[in-house]
């Protein structure tokens, strides 16, 4: 049986809930990030090494498929309050990571987490996807949401700033990456 409703213009199509998926615009789709998306992940983060390679530590460690597949279980099953971990599809090609990372329940923050392949980038991509987190949050006790981005990621920065997010916090010598510990930023934003 397949269930079709609208919620805040955020069409939502399901067969069952494992493979909800959230289409943002005609061209970008969000859909669960599961185990056996590792291959598609593995040859996104290779193509994409670099860029993304500045910015999270991570991306040096998922080298092979079962890296991939650890880099995946990781996330998914973080046990973290109101996490929901998606694949991003750009123009039907799975182009990136969007989460809800956590839901702090005392103070009602929604963390949210991307990440987006180099050949994706500058599509304005995950601007259109933030947009639409107030519907994804609805039935969660979010109020705010927030964004902590390197110093140095001014890309990111960006987005946060877009979003309306406003600079709240800042956690000193947060990463190594290259020899260089960056500051992270916090950014908050209430929905």
């Amino acid at each position: 049986m397949i269930f079709s409703f609208k919620l805040t213009s955020i069409t939502i199509n399901t067969h069952k809930e494992e493979h909800l998926h959230i289409q943002i615009t005609e061209q970008i789709k969000l859909a669960p990030l599961v185990e056996s998306d590792a291959a598609d992940i593995l040859r996104v983060v290779n193509l994409s090494q670099v860029s993304l390679g500045q910015f999270l530590p991570w991306v040096e460690g998922v080298n092979n498929i079962e890296s991939a597949k650890k880099y995946i279980l990781d996330r998914v099953n973080s046990g973290l309050n109101g996490s929901r971990w998606f694949k991003i599809y750009y123009k039907d090609n799975l182009s990136g990571v969007f989460a809800v990372k956590s839901i702090c329940p005392e103070l009602d923050i929604a963390e949210l987490g991307y990440w987006l392949s180099s050949d994706a980038q500058g599509n304005g991509i995950i601007s259109q996807v933030i947009t639409r987190v107030p519907s994804i949050l609805k039935n969660t006790s979010a109020k705010v949401i927030e964004f902590r981005c390197l110093a140095q990621n001014a890309a990111s920065i960006k987005i946060a700033l877009k979003s309306g997010a406003s600079l709240v916090g800042t956690i000193p010598n947060f990463v190594s990456i290259g020899n260089t510990r960056q500051q992270l930023n916090i950014y908050q934003v209430a929905l």
